[in-house]
């Protein structure tokens, strides 16, 4: 397990301070290794495999069809090109099909590594990494040092930040996809990400975000499964939604640019809602937390 740092930084007066318990941090300190979800990866290998394939063999044998050969060349030969480039895509997916490659993660009482091997099935290029934990440091920014964020750039998804220091010295943020984390991704990405959190908690000089354990689901009292703030926000998503939706149907275009102030208005009325309504229905998740290893009988 990481050891807390002997420096304990000030604790600020809005940090929300949970007790960590050494029995629960017992539980993570086992090595844990990702199980790829093989047969979700097989699935998908078919599945394209099989799609392209019957988009392909029409393309390739159009040109043998009468009404066709009396078309221009052109059209004739982009037939051909757009089915061999099909075929040529399911044989890919086909050949890969019994042993796909996949994402592999890994937890020790030292490090987390991580590799995701070159795959067009898989996001990202072929990448691999191992984080020690004593490497692990506060974020340089003032905000909470392990927190999550959106990223848009090639996929829209959420990322699980942290910062490491390299080999070189320098410090550095380190971005983990938390959809590495789901079952579609590993059957055990549950223990995984419970693990994770649970050595990164007991660094008593790291500062979590909320947004961390609302989108991991994992209450960071209990350290049990937690679905109603997320749940909660993506029902104020579809809510916001529906409203906008129905603003946007009642626009009158003909007023040009001014059209567009009441979904303006209503973006915002729908966004302060939203926020007022999470502040009131959990409190508990406005400030940072901070967590504190105890004896298990204090």
């Amino acid at each position: 397990m990481p050891s807390p740092s002997h420096r304990k930084p000030p604790i600020a007066s809005q940090d929300r301070l949970l007790p960590l318990s050494n029995r629960l941090l017992q539980t993570a300190s086992c090595d844990l290794i990702g199980q790829a979800n093989l047969k979700r990866l097989r699935a998908i290998h078919l599945i394209i495999g099989a799609v392209t394939a019957l988009f392909g063999l029409p393309m390739l044998s159009m040109p043998l069809f009468p009404d066709v050969q009396n078309k221009p060349a052109a059209g004739i030969l982009l037939s051909l090109f757009l089915g061999t480039l099909a075929l040529v895509a399911a044989y890919a997916a086909l050949r890969r099909w019994r042993h796909p490659p996949h994402h592999q993660l890994s937890l020790s009482d030292k490090a987390l590594h991580y590799k995701t091997p070159s795959s067009w099935l898989l996001d990202g290029p072929s990448q691999e990494s191992t984080i020690a934990w004593r490497d692990i440091v506060p974020a340089t920014d003032g905000q909470p040092d392990v927190r999550t964020e959106f990223t848009t750039s090639k996929a829209i998804t959420r990322n699980l930040v942290f910062w490491h220091r390299d080999a070189e010295g320098s410090v550095r943020m380190q971005r983990i996809p938390l959809r590495r984390f789901s079952r579609g991704t590993f059957l055990n990405g549950d223990e995984l990400k419970l693990s994770l959190l649970l050595r990164l908690a007991s660094r008593s000089d790291l500062r979590f975000a909320p947004s961390v354990f609302v989108s991991m689901r994992i209450d960071p009292a209990s350290w049990r499964p937690m679905n109603k703030p997320m749940l909660a926000q993506g029902l104020g998503v579809l809510a916001s939604m529906a409203v906008l939706f129905a603003t946007l149907c009642h626009l009158d275009v003909s007023a040009g640019a001014s059209s567009l102030l009441p979904l303006l208005a209503t973006m915002l009325c729908c966004g302060a809602v939203c926020a007022l309504l999470w502040h009131f229905l959990f409190p508990e998740w406005r400030h940072p937390i901070r967590f504190q290893p105890v004896e298990a009988g204090d």
